[in-house]
């Protein structure tokens, strides 16, 4: 927050000024409202001064209901910045020293109905990732995000500055929309999943803060996070308060430390190591882009194939090794500057990889030697085990997904369809053949009954004979 006192045009003097903003002794309690005093000050020892004082008002407030006390200054509102504010002039005597005392609701806290509905959100997801593979990793992140509500819920209560209150509040509305829409997602369970296999990767960066005065102090610390750091990814706070500031759209470490004469302090804060493409994805990419070759071997594209495949392996080697150099860096900057450079390679890579998929309806599947229709259908099943990984990626299916597999079963069987009614249909016009040719003789053949009674006949005339 800021005031603003205008120049007064008479006199060309400028006011000496200060903001407090007070509830109680300095701090933002649990009350339903807050104080904001702006104290005004006119350092001349002859001339009054005449001046504008200006506050912009926060953009959480809304100064229809919220403004309990304007303390006589008038509401406006600012088109440029579209943001409102409240302003009056005054008129101050020699050395005269002016309070306005502004009163409005707390409303930079979370209410207790919010966070039981997110709770209650994130019960039903955990719910419907029972008899998944999931479960297990959902689980740890549902403890992991009630730990975070609940944290959230005793850091607003802490007594804080009007400032840092402010701040702690939006810092808190960013985490609760990353608990929303984040706390289940695939890749926070993937990244889990990997954490707990191979642990968190972590960078280190320093916070220097030195009083230059010789008396004693308490001083106001504050150091701004890199920009795609969240409150999440800080591991130790060093006991700083994770703050939100809006108009960098960033978050920042701050608080207050009492310092002797000349003393300088250093704290060491650890999070997450965010500038690191992730192991499993090289790996994947090495392994994939082998399988896609072995596809275009001995065809008319394999030179073409050989020399892509050999600018991804080298863009995955230099990755791995740019991000083995860096890992031991104490400097956020060096992990920054390898991070960007590494993803300008990554996306080579993912180009390079997308050409040899675009080339796969070029091959067909048909071998062209296959003479016969069980031998094409053998050779489609082989083709298929070679490159149903790249063919999947290109669709938009991720492979050794369940849903992949079922869609892989289904082609399998569907191919095993064709060869058995081919199979029985062949059978069949064997069967038709063969019976055929038994049947064929007289045009007329004599019944086997009449046949069977003369030949009884016979034989009984003989043995009465005998």
């Amino acid at each position: 927050m800021s005031v603003r006192i205008s120049k007064n045009p008479n006199f060309g003097l400028w006011f000496v000024f200060g903001v407090l903003f007070l509830s109680w002794g300095g701090y933002v309690c649990a009350a339903d409202d807050v104080k904001i005093k702006i104290l005004a000050v006119n350092p001349s020892e002859t001339q009054s001064l005449k001046a504008v004082v200006t506050q912009v008002l926060p953009a959480e407030i809304d100064p229809t209901q919220d403004i309990l006390d304007k303390a006589g200054l008038e509401v406006r509102f600012d088109a440029a910045k579209k943001s409102y504010y409240l302003t009056k002039e005054v008129e101050l005597k020699p050395r005269e020293t002016l309070t306005l005392e502004l009163r409005v609701r707390d409303v930079w806290k979370i209410n207790a109905d919010t966070i039981e509905a997110i709770k209650k959100n994130l019960e039903e997801q955990i719910n419907g990732l029972k008899g998944t593979k999931y479960a297990e990793t959902g689980k740890l992140l549902y403890e992991k995000a009630q730990e975070n509500l609940d944290r959230i819920v005793e850091e607003q209560n802490q007594p804080l500055g009007i400032n840092q209150h402010v701040e702690l509040y939006r810092a808190h509305i960013q985490q609760l929309e990353d608990i929303k829409n984040n706390a289940f997602s695939l890749e926070a369970m993937r990244r889990l999943e990997n954490e707990k296999k191979k642990g968190v990767s972590e960078a280190r960066f320093l916070i220097e803060a030195e009083n230059p005065s010789s008396e004693s102090r308490t001083i106001t610390i504050r150091s701004l996070l890199p920009k795609d750091v969240t409150a999440e990814d800080v591991l130790d706070r060093q006991g700083f308060n994770v703050l939100y500031d809006q108009t960098r759209k960033a978050y920042v470490l701050e608080k207050q430390e009492s310092f002797g004469p000349k003393e300088n302090k250093k704290y060491t804060i650890v999070i997450k190591d965010i500038w690191r493409i992730p192991d499993q994805d090289i790996r994947y990419y090495q392994e994939q882009t082998s399988k896609l070759y072995n596809f275009f071997d001995g065809t008319p594209f394999m030179k073409y194939a050989q020399e892509q495949v050999n600018g991804i392996k080298k863009m995955l080697a230099e990755i791995t090794l740019l991000q083995e150099e860096v890992s031991a860096s104490v400097s956020l900057e060096d992990r920054m500057r390898a991070y960007v450079l590494n993803m300008q390679k990554m996306a080579v890579v993912k180009g390079k990889f997308h050409d040899l998929q675009q080339l796969l309806p070029e091959l067909g599947l048909r071998k062209e030697n296959a003479k016969d229709f069980l031998t094409r259908i053998k050779y489609w099943v082989k083709q298929l085990t070679v490159i149903k990984d790249a063919v999947l990626i290109s669709i938009g299916l991720e492979p050794d997904t369940p849903i992949t597999w079922w869609i892989i079963f289904g082609i399998v069987l569907f191919l095993g369809i064709i060869s058995t009614v081919f199979y029985v249909i062949w059978l069949r016009k064997l069967q038709e053949s063969r019976w055929q040719e038994k049947r064929k003789g007289p045009s007329h053949p004599t019944e086997p009954s009449k046949l069977q009674e003369e030949k009884d006949g016979k034989s009984a005339q003989t043995g009465q004979k005998d």
